[in-house]
């Protein structure tokens, strides 16, 4: 049975400020569009299979990576929680999990 997929106001948040950069750096939004369709690919299948990504320092959360970004979430029996969305390329000292 698949978990709804619930996104928190700050993995929201972090989601549209990706798919806005990527769309003002390329003068279009055909990128921004692939990659929200890559999340919610990666999200839908995680629905499904929760353990299907990596665990990390906190043991309730767990973390995907999306091309060069980590989608940070925890799950219960009904519900995905989105709690972060992560470019690798920041500094990982600021990395919320």
């Amino acid at each position: 049975m698949a978990r709804q997929i619930v996104w928190s106001a700050n993995a929201q948040r972090e989601r549209l400020e990706v798919l806005r950069y990527w769309a003002d750096r390329n003068g279009s939004t055909r990128y921004s569009e692939k990659l929200d369709g890559l999340f919610r690919t990666a999200l839908r299948v995680i629905a499904t299979n929760p353990k299907l990504g990596r665990p990390t320092s906190d043991p309730d959360v767990r973390l995907k990576t999306i091309g060069d970004h980590m989608v940070f979430y925890s799950y219960t029996a009904t519900e995905v929680h989105v709690l972060s969305v992560w470019h690798q390329k920041r500094d990982p000292k600021e990395r919320p999990y």
